[in-house]
Order: structure tokens, then C-alpha cells, then sequence
């Protein structure tokens, strides 16, 4: 199941209402940017915040509440798809849309070649 199943199991642990789940292949994030989406869900809770850039949604730079473990859990045990976004299609999903900045694209950055390093 991929980063679905990580997001699962970190639910099933986390010790707190919320977690902010990022790609370990994003070595650039921004305290700044991440404070400003946690501000964000605050002010309006839901199940899952996405942060969206360019029209990109961004799954793995998000707040995802420990509230939908059970339905994770069973969408992840009744075959359903792998994919995050479809998974948030099943929850209370809102979108936290992040100017396309120089520093924003550096922050969404993923690193899976060693050219990607040359941003």
C-alpha cells in the first residue's frame, strides 16, 4: 500500500490529534510554510489538509487527523486503492493552496535522482 500504510501506521502510534506527514525524499521543507498550513488547519479543521501548488496537490506535505485511522484501516484492509488522493476522496479532505515561489517549489522539492539536486 505504499505511503498509504506509512500514513496508517504512524495514525495507529502518533501520540498526538494530528500529524503532519512529509515524503523523506524532501530534504528542503519550510518551517515557515508548514506553520502557515497548521495555522491554516486551526482555523478550520478537517480531516485531511493537502497542500496544493500550481494545481498540484502535494499528499505527502500534509495534516492528516488521527480521526480517520479506522476508515484507513479499513479501506486499506478491504482492497481499496493504494493511492492517497483516493483515500482523501473518502474523508474530509481540504486543500491548502501555497503560492508557486521559488522557496515554495525548493520546500515541495522531491530527490529521487541526483540531478534533482541541482534546483
Amino acid at each position: 500500500m505504499g505511503p498509504l500504510a506509512g500514513i496508517e501506521a504512524a495514525l495507529r502510534v502518533a501520540g498526538s490529534p494530528l500529524l503532519f506527514v512529509f515524503g523523506g525524499d524532501m530534504p528542503w521543507l519550510s518551517e515557515e510554510l508548514i506553520r502557515a498550513q497548521v495555522n491554516e488547519y486551526i482555523a478550520n479543521p478537517s480531516d485531511i489538509l493537502i497542500a496544493r501548488s500550481g494545481g498540484l496537490a502535494e499528499p505527502l506535505h500534509s495534516l492528516y487527523s488521527r480521526k480517520i485511522h479506522t476508515a484507513l484501516v479499513s479501506h486499506i484492509e478491504g482492497g481499496g486503492s493504494n493511492t492517497i488522493i483516493d483515500f482523501c476522496k473518502l474523508a474530509e479532505t481540504r486543500y491548502y493552496d501555497i503560492p508557486l515561489t521559488p522557496e515554495t517549489r525548493k520546500a515541495l522539492t522531491n530527490i529521487n535522482r541526483p540531478e534533482d539536486l541541482l534546483i
